[in-house]
């Protein structure tokens, strides 16, 4: 395996709170050869509880970037997985097994961000909404809660054999296109704007309609020129409202 291929692969704690729980997962990322580490709005400071719980992987938190948004931490990613500790009724899941699949078909040629929650209630709804698709790792029910750093380690963990094992490699992603995140999200921000003109969403809330054209695009896997021609639309509707 190409150790490069592990560098396309982005893990993003949002708003993690124990500094001890940062360090063991970038421990279990320097395990699994992953090296990119982001945090979006941490609820603690990178202190020395987290270099003690890293041992080996220190050098992954000397060198791991903060944001202010899931958005910008994600931005440069063709794809985002979002992770929950259950399935959420109104969005189909995969396991780690399937996750691993679509990153091995993925990470040659594209960036691959993969969101883990805060500790205590994990990814709202509406942060899932941002995500390509979502992750669950099946547990017993008396015991559903996984600490994040072992969430982390068995994810990292069936990507790596994914990529270590040649026979178990998919053959090549057809989409040799794929639009990043930043263009995507523009293109929604674009799209809610123009239906908020012409009065199709309520604007008390427009991001609960919004989440049903996220559902249906993720499972499309946009490219760029189907992101330029959805926006050329939409900036042909703010047109003519415009100059109606």
């Amino acid at each position: 395996m190409d150790i490069n291929l592990l560098n396309n692969i982005n893990i993003i704690l949002h708003k993690t709170i124990n500094a001890g729980n940062i360090g063991a997962v970038a421990r279990a990322m320097k395990n699994m050869g992953l090296s990119r580490l982001s945090l979006v709005q941490p609820m603690c400071a990178v202190n020395g509880e987290a270099h003690k719980m890293a041992t080996h992987g220190r050098d992954i938190l000397d060198n791991l970037k903060i944001y202010d948004s899931i958005k910008a931490a994600a931005a440069d990613s063709h794809y985002i997985f979002g992770t929950t500790a259950r399935s959420r009724k109104w969005r189909n899941s995969i396991l780690c097994s399937e996750a691993s699949l679509i990153i091995a078909q993925q990470v040659k040629t594209r960036k691959l961000s993969i969101l883990f929650g805060p500790e205590d209630k994990g990814l709202s709804n509406k942060e899932l909404e941002l995500c390509s698709a979502v992750i669950v790792i099946p547990t017993a029910d008396d015991a559903a809660s996984l600490n994040i750093s072992q969430a982390v380690l068995i994810l990292c963990y069936e990507i790596f054999v994914q990529l270590t094992d040649p026979a178990s490699l998919p053959g090549e992603n057809k989409i040799s296109d794929l639009a990043p995140i930043d263009k995507i999200e523009a293109m929604y921000e674009h799209m809610q704007q123009a239906l908020l003109d012409i009065g199709y969403l309520d604007p008390q809330n427009p991001e609960h309609f919004t989440g049903n054209f996220r559902r249906i695009f993720n499972r499309s896997q946009l490219t760029n020129e189907e992101v330029r021609l959805i926006r050329g639309i939409f900036r042909k509707l703010n047109w003519y409202i415009r100059h109606r």
